[in-house]
């Protein structure tokens, strides 16, 4: 059973497919991350999978892939699922869970794990058509949730005064890391609508690049090695602080390299 996928996409889809017994299929898109309606559709006619894969926004790039694109998909091919990967998506303001009603096949995960601030907690939702609803049931776990689990996940469901808080963080600290970045002249960075940042070197390793940031006690992410990724680093933007310190990082771990004027 084939997964089809749009690199660079979130690896974890590639490797759940590969060890529940399928083959992922990769359709590279490569950067900047612009998947349009008829890419998409193309792929689907010619590699025909069992399932298609949608990460929006995506991961690592932080852009919104055009709903249009994934409905285009879902409308075409109204026997295969198509997977909307949401875990990033209340940073954007967008979902595709309305248009479940119209388009069964649609499926659409979210989590906890970004913006409820629970990564802990391991809780996930996957927003269904009932009439897709009983495969899922039947391969459920019996205990796949611990009361004491869904106690507190419907506590940190019902916060939404902190969720808008960290919207609001995430938004203006992104914008401030994001012109950081602009600045350097020895790197290209992508726009975002996520909590994190994509930069790609000019020129040089990202292996280098990783260990100077580690010397400024700055950790940030090596995604050189992802589809599509090549001499790529993802940040994630934090508190205040934490930008802060990455942005006075820039200075050494760039030094050698001229600034944009």
């Amino acid at each position: 059973r084939r997964t089809l996928l749009f690199q660079p996409t979130y690896s974890m889809h590639a490797r759940l497919s590969v060890i529940a017994g399928g083959e992922a299929i990769n359709e590279m898109i490569g950067l900047p991350y612009d998947l349009r309606k008829d890419r998409a559709l193309d792929a689907m006619d010619r590699v025909r999978p069992e399932v298609v894969v949608f990460t929006s926004p995506n991961n690592p790039t932080g852009n919104v892939i055009d709903e249009e694109v994934i409905l285009a998909v879902a409308e075409a091919h109204p026997d295969t699922p198509v997977l909307v990967d949401e875990a990033y998506a209340d940073f954007a303001g967008t979902t595709l869970v309305p248009q479940i009603e119209h388009n069964p096949n649609v499926v659409v995960s979210k989590t906890f794990s970004k913006v409820r601030a629970a990564a802990g907690l391991r809780v996930g939702v996957l927003v269904v058509h009932p009439e897709l609803a009983g495969y899922f049931t039947a391969a459920q776990l019996p205990y796949n949730m611990s009361a004491l689990t869904l106690a507190v996940a419907v506590r940190i469901a019902r916060d939404e005064a902190s969720v808008e808080r960290r919207l609001a963080l995430v938004a203006s600290e992104r914008e401030r890391v994001y012109q950081a970045l602009r600045a350097v002249a020895a790197i290209e960075v992508f726009p975002s609508v996520a909590n994190f940042l994509l930069f790609r070197l000019r020129e040089g390793m990202t292996a280098d690049v990783h260990a100077r940031f580690l010397k400024q006690g700055v950790l940030i992410r090596d995604v050189s090695n992802w589809p599509g990724c090549e001499r790529c680093l993802r940040a994630s933007i934090g508190t205040p602080e934490e930008n802060d310190r990455f942005i006075a990082a820039l200075g050494s771990v760039f030094g050698p390299f001229p600034a944009r004027r």
